[in-house]
């Protein structure tokens, strides 16, 4: 069935070969098929990670927001009067901020203009209210790092007094300042990377990345990155992702057997006997890998067991 493609017509017209190059020389394709298989299988990797991403985002800003908002700060707790920072000089108030706090006002700025943006066009309102959750939902993640600046932390700031309340899975240090540096570096490689994932960029690339299993230990390591963070955050939403195997999905994604597949080069088994049949399904639980079979009691019809 693959060879019934013409593969240089959608190389040429739909992809181009200079997007493709570092496919090319990275997965040491040999044919049309496997480097077309490559450019297919990081689209897949994408869809199988995003899951995890936005699950890890949500989870972060909710979690920010939710304390910050229970705090006598209240709703619109980025206001400029009211997020106060530790370089601010009252006898210069005029000065321009640092970068993060700038930054963050803003991120709000822009998130509370799509809302009204949106609300209009929706429900064609002339001066809607962006109501607090809207706006919230409407920020770029890039907010949710720069709240993580040591500019808001010291006494009478956000930090370190609701570190606790965001923070609720187990810290690798009983120092806040070193638990806010490394959570803000941790959120930033999240953060760029789940621009890379948006975007369909080939996210498998980085520096020293020279093979196939560099790629994939890359991509692994990106993984364990995101679920760091989601269970310093929140350990019961990584409990509820583990359990509907979003995990295990992303993680099956990056595999070897699966570039394969995508690259039609994995063997087809024969299936003639149930119990042929149930060792293959066992064999794809425990692997947590794909198995393509083909069921001759159905006319040679070809399927794909994956593991739930």
């Amino acid at each position: 069935m693959p060879h019934t493609i013409s593969y240089k017509e959608i190389i040429e017209d739909f992809i181009t070969e200079e997007r493709l190059r570092s496919y090319k020389v990275t997965f040491k394709t040999q044919s049309d098929i496997e480097l077309l298989g490559a450019y297919l299988w990081n689209t897949h990797v994408c869809s199988a990670i995003y899951p995890l991403l936005s699950a890890t985002e949500v989870a972060l800003r909710n979690a920010i927001d939710s304390a910050l908002t229970s705090s006598d700060l209240g709703y619109f707790w980025w206001k400029k009067n009211k997020l106060h920072f530790k370089s601010f000089d009252p006898e210069q108030p005029d000065k321009n901020p640092p970068f993060e706090v700038e930054a963050i006002r803003k991120n709000f700025s822009k998130a509370t203009k799509q809302v009204q943006q949106d609300k209009k066009k929706r429900y064609n309102i002339a001066n809607p209210t962006p109501m607090h959750q809207e706006i919230i939902a409407k920020t770029e993640f890039s907010t949710w790092e720069y709240i993580l600046s040591k500019e808001f932390m010291g006494p009478g700031l956000i930090w370190p007094t609701h570190l606790g309340t965001v923070f609720k899975g187990e810290w690798n240090t009983t120092k806040t300042k070193e638990l806010l540096i490394n959570t803000k570096d941790l959120v930033k490689t999240v953060r760029e990377f789940r621009n890379r994932v948006s975007h369909h960029e080939p996210v498998w690339k980085k520096y020293g990345v020279e093979t196939e299993i560099d790629a994939i230990e890359h991509l692994r390591d990106k993984i364990s990155k995101i679920l760091q963070l989601l269970e310093l955050v929140s350990p019961e939403k990584k409990r509820l992702l583990e359990k509907n195997k979003i995990i295990e999905r992303a993680y099956r994604a990056c595999t070897l057997g699966e570039l394969r597949r995508f690259q039609h080069n994995i063997a087809t088994h024969n299936v003639k006997s149930i119990s042929k049949l149930c060792r293959l399904v066992q064999s794809a639980h425990d692997a947590n890998s794909v198995e393509k079979i083909q069921v001759y009691e159905m006319g040679k019809i070809s399927f794909l067991i994956h593991p739930n």
